[in-house]
């Protein structure tokens, strides 16, 4: 039988500083059929996003530098693949926005971004 998940079947990576995916939001996306493939930004990480990696949509950490992120965004943007930014935790400073966790309300939020009705949500 055919998973009614939107994202039943689909890789996402995750873009971030060391402890961005906690294991509950990991296995909140495998909860989802997702298949989660996670990349540390660093300065000698930068290259991680090659040719080789194949994926179908992208969550990017808001705390990575500005040079890293303007480097990731053109890489994504340039193939087309859906992204959206996030923080990992909720916080009363930054009220908007999507939060990586392991609850069902910001995983169901950043799947609807990036695979709903109104999919291609580049930010």
């Amino acid at each position: 039988m055919k998973s009614l998940s939107p994202v039943a079947g689909k890789t996402i990576v995750i873009i971030g500083e060391p402890g961005f995916l906690s294991d509950g939001a990991r296995e909140a996306l495998v909860a989802h059929q997702a298949v989660v493939v996670d990349r540390r930004v660093d300065a000698i990480a930068m290259n991680c996003l090659d040719e080789s990696l194949v994926c179908d949509a992208a969550i990017i950490d808001v705390t990575i530098s500005d040079e890293a992120m303007l480097a990731i965004n053109d890489w994504l943007e340039t193939r087309r693949i859906p992204f959206v930014f996030a923080q990992d935790h909720r916080s009363e400073a930054r009220s908007a926005g999507f939060v990586l966790s392991h609850r069902p309300a910001d995983i169901n939020a950043i799947v609807a971004a990036l695979f709903g009705p109104d999919a291609g949500y580049y930010h």
